[in-house]
């Protein structure tokens, strides 16, 4: 039986790996004050945006709702967020950063994105907001479940 070798101009692996090494570089950063990667990213999530339902929160951070659910159950038994009705829509619960919270992104924020620099080191300014631009591009397609809120509009840094 022969092997056909079926090739793509672009490799899912090197895609895994460049997120994985900037997980790598986040915790690093983030475990010293008692968090996780997911629970930094839904914590940044939640300092940058208005209020996000659950539901919202699931799909931009691509986890399952049971994960989010206990995600959220961290950050409040933490005190860094907190669950509230949505003021538009009296039924829908969002998640809300704490005072504790916002001042935990604000401490951190800045050190887990010099902290992810190395890895876009190689490229320019112009080709990391090329790269990003990209990425928002395929994660708004068709398929993926995440739109626009892919993430914040700036420039990867």
């Amino acid at each position: 039986m022969s092997q056909q070798t079926v090739t793509s101009p672009v490799d899912p692996l090197v895609l895994r790996h460049v997120a994985a090494e900037l997980d790598r570089r986040a915790e690093r950063v983030v475990r010293e004050f008692g968090l996780t990667v997911d629970q930094w990213r839904m914590l940044e999530m939640l300092s940058t945006r208005d209020a996000p339902t659950m539901s919202a929160l699931a799909t931009v951070l691509g986890l399952t709702g049971a994960t989010t659910t206990r995600i959220a159950d961290r950050l409040a038994t933490q005190a860094l967020a907190y669950r509230d009705a949505d003021a538009g829509d009296r039924r829908r619960v969002v998640l809300r950063p704490s005072r504790r919270g916002l001042a935990l992104y604000e401490r951190l924020a800045a050190e887990v994105h010099t902290a992810q620099d190395d890895v876009l080191a190689p490229l320019d300014e112009a080709e990391r907001r090329t790269l990003t631009r990209l990425l928002r591009r395929v994660a708004s397609g068709p398929t993926s479940g995440v739109g626009e809120t892919a993430g914040p509009e700036e420039a990867v840094s």
